[in-house]
């Protein structure tokens, strides 16, 4: 064995064949001399005498060179005591040795790092993987990974650990109704089981999101529909879920709308002769499409769970289901109702939920961690976003920042890391990372790894689905870990086309346009 280089982050070995003849990339091998032994990951295996001679000039070379075969290598850490350790402190002389870590090294080397939760175990060595449970949960973490990578699999098998603990408080935003059978998990079904009425946004974001109205743009509309929301609701505050009645509040707006003014004048002549003279009002006319927003939009079916007639008493209620720790998971269902309404009641949700531990005494004794699936949809790297948008982004943000301080904590889940919000991602201490093909989400990636672990992600692309490399704070070590099946699996509704295509049958495209008129 010659050694060719040690820098901060890598490690160059010549060898002839017969020395490293089964090394395969991604085995460890340790490189030591008295005091040091450095964990590396082998990342290329070259035939020197296949290289063009120039690029390897004499100076390159710590020991002569006389081997055929190069072996490229990343460090990882160190094994101090025995155990590996992430940090280096220090590195090895010339005078080093290395050889293929075995199997016998690998189990002892992580002899410590059995507690926590066990996703599944490292292919390389056939050894349970655990992750500190503790590390992961009490800072924010991503997975991440293409369509069909695992994700879902990953999350269910994580929820299933989590569901033994007795105490365990998570709160999923499950946009497809993935995990809605869980046995351990409550599913609260948005629209079909469970109504959301508006006045749950607050003022603000109900106008926003459920009307569609740019509050920038509309002046005189807002001024009336504060005016309305006032009258019925003199002590309440725009951003938060005060109750009003949603149809006295529709019925003030059509009489702003349809609204005359006496002017204290009277008709001397005529056939009005003696009635007093009206003219029209400030608004009158002028709320027409708004009132006929408001109408259409409480009529359509597919609304309904809006507009139920629910006092100030359902927030607590609805609360108490959220955040209730009697079961280890709450599946926010929202499968079953129209997704631009499915994303505001996600911000609304996480806003409550925030806010409430903030304002609780023993928020520590209480942690509760939000997973938050499809989370490039709802918290996007994007500044070109709506005034409600922003504010939803802000409520995600300032958990990522200070939400440890009052026990709230992110597990986003997402396809596309690159159009994740940077500042969520950059408060990430643990990432779980699946296969990933696209180059502009391995590079937001590897710009959030600590040093040396960089060159781990690039191998992600053959990945197979459920293989997943664990890395951060909570991980022992950066190795692939196959993830193992969760005994509940998830629904992930993957539509086998080809099947489907074969067994025929005829859509009734008529009955479906129906519904769909009759909304």
């Amino acid at each position: 064995m010659k050694l060719v280089k040690i820098l901060n982050d890598k490690v160059q070995i010549r060898s002839d064949y017969k020395e490293f003849e089964d090394v395969r990339i991604n085995d460890l091998i340790l490189v030591f001399d008295e005091d040091v032994k450095l964990v590396t990951m082998v990342t290329a295996l070259k035939d020197t005498d296949m290289e063009n001679k120039e690029e390897i000039e004499e100076n390159d070379y710590i020991l002569e060179r006389s081997s055929t075969k190069m072996v490229e290598c990343s460090i990882i850490g160190t094994v101090k005591d025995g155990v590996f350790k992430k940090a280096i402190d220090r590195y090895p002389t010339m005078r080093v040795k290395a050889h293929k870590v075995t199997q016998l090294e690998f189990a002892g080397m992580l002899s410590k790092y059995t507690t926590g939760f066990l996703l599944g175990e490292y292919t390389t060595y056939d050894f349970p993987a655990y992750v500190d449970g503790n590390k992961f949960f009490q800072r924010h973490a991503c997975i991440v990974g293409n369509t069909g990578a695992g994700k879902s699999e990953t999350v269910a098998k994580i929820l299933e650990q989590i569901s033994l603990l007795s105490g365990a408080n998570v709160i999923v935003f499950d946009i497809h109704g993935e995990y809605r059978n869980l046995s351990y998990a409550r599913n609260i079904k948005i629209g079909t089981d469970v109504d959301f009425p508006v006045w749950l946004f607050g003022f603000k974001d109900m106008i926003a999101n459920i009307l569609k109205i740019k509050e920038e743009t509309s002046t005189v509309t807002m001024t009336a529909l504060r005016k309305c929301y006032y009258k019925l609701c003199p002590g309440g505050k725009e951003d938060r879920a005060v109750y009003f009645d949603y149809v006295e509040f529709v019925k003030l707006m059509k009489f702003l709308d349809e609204e005359m003014v006496a002017t204290g004048e009277y008709y001397k002549s005529g056939d009005r002769k003696g009635e007093e003279r009206v003219t029209k009002g400030d608004y009158n006319g002028k709320l027409t499409n708004v009132v006929n927003i408001l109408l259409d939009k409480a009529s359509d079916s597919n609304y309904n769970f809006l507009f139920s007639r629910n006092d100030q008493s359902y927030l607590y209620t609805l609360l108490k289901e959220i955040l209730d720790n009697d079961m280890p998971v709450k599946n926010i269902d929202l499968s079953e109702i129209p997704h631009d309404v499915a994303i505001p009641i996600i911000g609304t949700i996480t806003k409550l939920v925030y806010e409430i531990q903030r304002n609780s005494k023993d928020c520590a004794e209480h942690p509760v961690t939000l997973i938050c699936d499809e989370a490039h949809v709802y918290i996007p790297n994007n500044m070109q976003l709506s005034a409600s948008q922003r504010r939803m982004v802000a409520t995600f943000e300032n958990i990522a920042k200070e939400g440890r301080k009052f026990g709230v904590t992110l597990f986003v889940a997402s396809q596309r890391p690159s159009e994740l919000n940077k500042t969520i991602m950059a408060q990430c201490a643990n990432f779980i990372v699946g296969k990933m093909n696209n180059e502009n989400d391995k590079s937001m990636i590897k710009g959030m790894m600590p040093d040396g672990s960089e060159s781990v992600i690039n191998e992600t692309a053959m990945f197979s689905p459920g293989d997943v490399l664990v890395i951060g704070d909570a991980a022992p070590i950066p190795l692939k870990v196959h993830v193992e099946l969760a005994k509940e699996r998830p629904d992930s509704r993957t539509i086998n086309y080809w099947d489907k295509w074969s067994e025929g049958g005829y859509i009734d495209v008529v009955n479906a346009a129906i519904n769909y008129i009759n909304g």
